[in-house]
């Protein structure tokens, strides 16, 4: 048991964006991009990455790194609604 704990404590540390992974997060990620907005709705300077997505209302909104996923699912409506709108207006990726 307590081998399977161990495990799945270091599954949900490795998921979580360090300073580390920050110059990771920076650079355009491969793949089709198929949410409504291209920058990272948690970070907004970091491209999507095109395998990183939740469901909101009825859209796919993209994220930069999973890590980005539990700070999503701490933001209340109006702070989703908010951070989605302001990603979606920052455009298509510049390269």
């Amino acid at each position: 048991m307590k081998r399977y704990l161990l495990l799945a404590a270091l599954i949900v540390a490795a998921c979580q964006a360090t300073a580390d992974d920050e110059p990771m997060c920076k650079k355009r990620k491969p793949g089709t991009i198929v949410s409504v907005n291209q920058y990272c709705a948690i970070v907004l300077d970091d491209p999507v990455d095109p395998a990183v997505v939740v469901e909101w209302k009825g859209q796919k909104v993209g994220l930069c790194c999973k890590g980005c996923m539990p700070k999503w699912e701490k933001l209340s409506e109006a702070e989703r609604d908010a951070a989605l709108a302001t990603a979606v207006a920052k455009g298509e990726i510049k390269d």
